[in-house]
């Protein structure tokens, strides 16, 4: 399994972890142990946008791309924090 993960927050932290099967090609979305989206790879692109955070929201914006090697790009609050392989 192939997996993203990234803290959200500044004084209110919060763990995501973006999840792939290789096998099953099942994406999940895990924030604070919590799965909260799943998705399969199609080869179409997936756009994912959901909110973090109690006191201290963010929005993080998930967009997956690619056929069997999903290539993950990460935004939060509009700002890229990364592109993964």
């Amino acid at each position: 399994m192939q997996h993203v993960r990234f803290t959200v927050g500044e004084k209110e932290l919060h763990t995501v972890v973006i999840d792939y099967d290789m096998f099953s090609s099942k994406i999940s979305i895990i924030v604070d142990d919590n799965v909260i989206d799943t998705a399969i790879l199609t080869g179409k692109p997936i756009n994912l946008e959901f909110d973090v955070g109690n006191s201290e929201k963010h929005r993080v914006k998930v967009g997956i791309r690619g056929k069997t090697i999903p290539v993950i790009s990460v935004f939060i609050d509009d700002n890229l924090i990364g592109t993964f392989r």
